[in-house]
């Protein structure tokens, strides 16, 4: 079995919440999407499993996003958001779960049309056979940098670097959920970490995403 194949759902990173923005050398500062958080794992030349952090194939609702991912030269495993966007960039998380609800192919021909996806990367975990989950993420994002093109369905996600509060005032500005900081020279590991705080905005528009639990209270 590839290291593609062994990569899982449940192997996912998962961000720390944190009760404020802040500013840090050495640390990388990403929008959070409002979207469904996702493993796409492309093997065997161009088979694609788009799968939720539950563990869900979203593959027969979004076969674009499998077509685009199918393009991809390579073999890999991506750790991405995949979101359904307005003409203004905020994503609609209403017309994301239409999305997932659609099945039928001549209704998903039509969703598609209507509600086009859209798959934000930020991370990679594995590229052809190799596991790449032990160097830091500052070469992680190099290397996905380098697997694909931007296009309408694929979008590589950049980050400021250090500049956290200027990254969270465009969070207010365009109404987004939040943001993630990461360490520049962590690991990816599985499970829950500090070496990513996510910051909500508590004003956003949709407050069912926001789901505020207990912050952590260290010092990143």
């Amino acid at each position: 079995m590839s290291t593609v194949q062994t990569i899982e759902a449940a192997d996912l990173m998962l961000a720390t919440l944190w009760p404020k923005p802040f500013s840090r050398k050495g640390w990388l500062y990403e929008l959070k999407y409002d979207g469904y958080r996702c493993l796409v794992r492309k093997r065997g030349g161009a088979m694609v499993d788009l799968i939720t952090r539950n563990g869900n194939l979203l593959n027969r609702s979004f076969p674009d996003i499998v077509a685009a991912v199918a393009a991809v030269p390579g073999e890999f495993v991506w750790d991405a958001e995949l979101t359904v966007d307005e003409s203004n960039g905020r994503s609609s998380f209403e017309r994301l779960q239409t999305r997932a609800r659609t099945s039928v192919p001549s209704r998903v021909r039509a969703a598609i049309r209507e509600h086009p996806a859209r798959l934000y990367v930020f991370d990679m975990l594995a590229e052809n056979d190799r596991d790449i989950r032990q160097l830091p993420l500052i070469e992680r994002k190099q290397i996905l940098r380098d697997s694909f093109d931007n296009t309408a369905a694929l979008v590589y996600v950049n980050g400021i670097a250090e500049a956290g509060e200027w990254v969270f005032e465009q969070v207010q500005a365009h109404d987004f959920e939040g943001m993630v900081g990461k360490r520049l020279d962590a690991p990816y590991q599985r499970g829950r970490t500090r070496d990513w705080l996510k910051v909500k905005y508590p004003d956003y528009s949709r407050q069912e995403a926001l789901g505020f639990g207990r912050a952590a209270k260290e010092t990143p």
